[in-house]
């Protein structure tokens, strides 16, 4: 991603400024990469065959890894009976043919040896097959379905799982979309701060001058309303700093950041509450020592009360002469 600029950067330099519009706009994309390379159709090219090889290659992963955790086991045919036992008792499980779990077994050894094995009957069988991998990747794929789209009823999430790659790669390109908005709002935000503070200070410069002018003469009606409006105009800075800082603020602190704050705060809230037990454990082992009862050693501790209030009050007297010299 480009790093953002000051635009007080770009405004003291107009040349840099254009080359730094040129860059962003015709030579660089948002990644840094290059738009316009030499060699861009034969690196599309390279990109398009290595893309078709990734895909290959994590369907035959994800077809492996299917036949591996294949249960060698199929879900009962549900009871007709009554509407309430169907969703009262779960599907008991019958394992598979014999011939069927073999040929699985076989057919996992088969992808991951070097060499192919022989299955027999695998044609005759391979509907079934497909039908047990398809069933134990709608399982695994389901839960992530649940995830992209809470609202949706769980009788109809089935139907959402082949638009699921598109809904991720969506979500992805939405993430770094904000991204790229969270870092210009950022200096944004950081411009009007700048000129925040400018304002203040061209501000404060007023607030002086409009003051040597009442000290010494008569007000002009020219420095108040130039005032006025350095306070306006700083007025409404403010207001432009403080709805880009609260949609800053929406962009980080998202719902999952609100929730660890709140944990947070339980977690200093108990260790407020572990403070005061230790707070009269001290108060306790201080009782130990003779503070807070009669004893020696709390004569000593109001000695040191009873000097400390003399030395305070030795310090307010010099406090005292010195501002009846400046007085003078």
């Amino acid at each position: 991603m480009i790093p953002p600029l000051d635009s007080a950067v770009l405004a003291a330099n107009p040349k840099f400024a254009l080359l730094h519009k040129t860059l962003v706009t015709k030579v660089l994309t948002t990644d840094g990469g290059t738009r316009n390379h030499p060699k861009k159709s034969e690196r599309h090219a390279v990109a398009t065959e290595l893309k078709s090889l990734r895909l290959k290659f994590t369907r035959a992963k994800i077809l492996q890894k299917a036949l591996e955790e294949l249960p060698l086991t199929s879900p009962a045919p549900a009871s007709t009976k009554t509407s309430s036992s169907r969703h009262s008792t779960p599907a008991a499980e019958i394992p598979l043919p014999a011939e069927l779990a073999e040929l699985i077994i076989l057919l996992t050894l088969s992808i991951r040896s070097p060499s192919p094995l022989q299955l027999p009957n695998l044609s005759a069988n391979l509907q079934a097959i497909a039908a047990l991998v398809s069933t134990h990747l709608t399982a695994h794929a389901l839960p992530l379905t649940r995830l992209m789209n809470p609202h949706t009823n769980p009788s109809f999430l089935h139907r959402q799982i082949p638009s699921l790659a598109i809904s991720i790669i969506a979500l992805r390109d939405q993430i770094t979309d904000l991204r790229l908005r969270l870092a210009a709002n950022r200096t944004t935000l950081t411009d009007l701060a700048v000129k925040l503070l400018s304002l203040y200070t061209a501000q404060t410069a007023a607030v002086i001058r409009i003051l040597e002018q009442t000290t010494h003469g008569s007000l002009s009606r020219h420095s108040r309303a130039h005032a006025e409006m350095l306070s306006l105009s700083c007025s409404t800075t403010a207001t432009e700093a403080q709805q880009k800082w609260k949609i800053a603020e929406s962009l980080v602190y998202g719902p999952e950041a609100v929730r660890a704050l709140q944990v947070y705060r339980e977690h200093l809230r108990d260790g407020k509450v572990r403070m005061e037990s230790r707070r009269g454990g001290a108060e306790r082992e201080l009782q130990r020592y003779g503070v807070g009862r009669e004893g020696g050693k709390e004569r000593v501790m109001k000695e040191i009360a009873r000097v400390w209030e003399e030395m305070e009050g030795e310090v307010e007297e010099v406090r005292v002469d010195i501002g009846r010299l400046k007085g003078r």
